[in-house]
């Protein structure tokens, strides 16, 4: 941390001390005014004890009187005193009690007690005196009784009196205690905002000074940047957020033949030979992020069209200006000699790649026949070197294949069959295809199928090369004795393959290019497994061929999964087939050329899951209602009629139906109806389907 650094902290850190102490001087002020409040609450709450506690000797003093009055006298003017006596006595006692304070319950309580006792006592001479025994009533009254309880309550009210005097002394000395801390902290604050003032005076100074030789260097710098900007051999334009041009540096000029003036105010799409639609080029631009080690925001090429109404090839790298910035900056290069020399290379290897396949085929046909004693039987050294000679020709072979392949997708020349597909027969092809070279590597292949069908749309064939890399890739480099784990799942909108496995893992300086042409994280050891450096970049141009995309991650424990993204193609169509409320109908058929057939008739009609096997179907009816199932009775290596006692046991409504090739009599009884392929066409299928499913509907209503 430099010297300015060290000022600029200091200074926050001194502006900040500022509000800091202003809030605990007010929060300082707050407690000393709750203190005044609190004091003078109980010099209120003291006084009116008090108040109360005199107030209770008043009334007791004015029902003796009316007592005595009337014992002495018997006229009844002297009751009406001692009764109201009586009733404020009770009054005053209950304002007493609510006090719920300890330090005064318990002389209160004895008060209370004493008031009870002169009260009795009064009653008792006032009844004598009532019944005409006055002399009696006069007698008890000279025995003291009464004074000595009255004596009695005035100790217990001077002590009282005397416990709320100390309490509110005591309350008054521990505020003025805190009054005088208040006032040594408010000279404190004072002082010591006065040297804060001065210190951030002086550094702010300072930072003035710095700022101005900072400002003086940032202009230096501007300029020296603007030099590079405008000697460079890339065109460089800076947009505003909505790809508006808003600067060009000469290299622009020099690319389009546009001056300065006129491109300012254009969109970046005016320079478009082909300019997508503006709504699509702003939603690009919203997902531009800004430059990092790894390069550009966001790359790519487009035609650029010059002034003079000539296209050239154009690379161009953009990204943010900053992050959360609205502005971008565009660097764009020329590439039509580069993409001319990688035509050339392209059309060079190609031509290279063909001329070789016809040489090799015949020297491995050749190798083939001699390694298989075809013209006699060799010696084991001949053997030995035949076998040798064929392993490394088949290698080339895979090699050129390898090479074409790349070469074909990524000219656009290789030709895709899309149908839809079921991801997990697909996979199977996969595994069993693979389980003898993995028996050879003595590794195992562990496929887990996934929980529901699920409908891709692909070409089988590229899809099964593109498995099929990553298969042989995770049995080349699995440990002996180790197994390969293949899994199929539904992740959100699409179909997630894994292929998993516990090999030595990715070396961390090999992930950046691993999708690259002939990448190899280790040369020689990929010589030894027989690598050519193209399965992972063929893998990767045929999943994004399909709109997919993929990956790899470390599996905990050592290894590693490589993941395929594909769409789903099968949840949209059945969620918007439940949101207009078709009904479900189940198909099991193990031929999917009738399957995607029966499906495209049903279309509009009802909502078709289509299923190869028993599992699957029984899954399917775990997770969801069915209006009608549709089932063939030949699917391999079992009968669909096993299917019947499971479909009535999960809905007893259901409508079954078979639709197969067998022109056999079936079990009368187990199903609603019976149609022959071979005599019935897809339109009945429809028909009867459709009308059994409403019967089943409204059963169920």
């Amino acid at each position: 941390m430099n010297k300015l650094q060290i000022r600029r902290v200091l200074s926050t850190l001194m502006l900040m001390a500022i509000p800091l102490g202003l809030l605990g001087f007010f929060f300082l002020m707050q407690n000393q005014f709750r203190d005044i409040s609190e004091l003078r609450q109980l010099v209120d709450e003291s006084v009116e004890t008090r108040a109360q506690l005199t107030e209770l000797m008043v009334e007791h003093l004015n029902m003796e009187t009316g007592q005595r009055g009337y014992v002495l006298t018997g006229r009844q003017e002297f009751l009406d005193p001692y009764l109201d006596g009586k009733g404020q006595i009770g009054r005053t006692l209950e304002k007493l009690a609510k006090r719920d304070e300890e330090r005064l319950a318990p002389g209160v309580a004895r008060l209370r007690e004493l008031s009870r006792q002169k009260l009795i006592f009064a009653d008792a001479t006032i009844r004598q005196a009532q019944v005409g025994n006055s002399a009696a009533a006069r007698e008890m009254i000279a025995e003291g009784r009464g004074k000595r309880l009255m004596d009695a309550m005035r100790d217990e009210v001077e002590q009282l009196d005397e416990i709320e005097r100390a309490h509110l002394k005591l309350a008054t000395k521990s505020r003025d205690l805190s009054r005088e801390r208040v006032k040594k902290t408010t000279y404190l604050l004072l002082a010591a905002y006065s040297l804060l003032l001065a210190l951030v005076a002086i550094i702010t100074a300072r930072a003035v000074r710095e700022r101005q030789r900072e400002f003086a260097r940032a202009n230096e710098l501007g300029e020296r940047q603007t030099a590079i900007l405008n000697g460079t051999v890339d065109g460089l334009l800076l947009l505003d957020q909505d790809g508006y041009i808003r600067e060009i540096n000469p290299s622009i000029v020099r690319l389009f033949g546009y001056d300065d003036d006129f491109l300012t105010g254009k969109h970046n799409t005016f320079l478009m030979a082909n300019p997508p639609p503006l709504e699509d080029s702003l939603a690009w631009l919203r997902g531009v992020g800004s430059a990092g080690r790894r390069g550009a925001g966001r790359r790519m090429e487009f035609t650029g069209l010059r002034q003079d109404g000539t296209t050239f090839e154009t690379d161009v790298a953009i990204s943010r200006i900053a992050p959360g910035a609205s502005g971008y900056v565009a660097i764009i290069r020329d590439v039509t000699e580069r993409k001319r020399i990688e035509g050339l290379k392209t059309e060079f290897v190609s031509t290279v790649s063909h001329e070789l396949r016809t040489p090799l085929t015949s020297i491995g046909g050749a190798l083939g026949l001699l390694s298989s004693g075809a013209v006699g039987k060799l010696g084991d050294k001949a053997s030995r070197l035949v076998q040798i000679a064929h392993s490394n020709c088949e290698r080339l072979i895979r090699l050129i294949n390898d090479i074409l392949d790349i070469e074909k997708i990524e000219s656009g020349n290789m030709h895709f069959d899309i149908r839809r597909l079921r991801v997990a027969p697909l996979i199977e092809r996969v595994e069993a295809a693979n389980a003898q070279f993995a028996a050879s590597h003595e590794v195992a292949l562990q496929f887990t199928h996934p929980a529901w069908p699920l409908v891709i749309e692909g070409d089988a064939d590229r899809l099964e090369q593109l498995v099929t890399n990553l298969v042989s890739n995770a049995i080349k480099h699995s440990p002996r004795g180790g197994t390969v784990e293949l899994m199929a799942s539904q992740h959100g909108q699409n179909v997630r393959i894994d292929v998993s496995d516990r090999g030595a893992g990715i070396p961390d300086a090999f992930r950046s290019r691993i999708f690259g042409k002939f990448a190899m994280a280790d040369s020689s050891d990929n010589r030894a497994r027989g690598g050519t450096g193209l399965g992972l970049s063929i893998a990767r141009e045929i999943a994004q061929r399909h709109g997919g995309t993929i990956g790899f991650t470390d599996r905990p424990g050592g290894g590693t999964t490589f993941s395929v993204d594909l769409p789903l193609i099968c949840e949209a169509s059945s969620e918007q087939s439940a949101a207009s409320g078709l009904p479900a109908v189940l198909h099991v058929d193990d031929d999917q050329d009738c399957l995607d057939v029966v499906a495209a008739a049903f279309d509009g009609s009802a909502r078709i899951l289509s299923v190869a096997t028993l599992d699957e179907a029984r899954a399917a009816l775990s997770q969801h209602t069915f209006a009608a199932a549709i089932i063939d009775v030949g699917i391999a290596p079992h009968s669909g009629l096993e299917l019947v006692p499971d479909l009535r046991a999960a809905a007893p409504g259901l409508k079954v139906l078979l639709f197969t090739a067998l022109d056999e009599p079936h079990a009368d009884g187990q199903v609603d109806a019976v149609l022959v392929k071979s005599r019935s066409s897809v339109d009945d299928l429809v028909r009867l389907t459709l009308r059994l499913a409403g019967e089943s509907r409204k059963e169920s209503a």
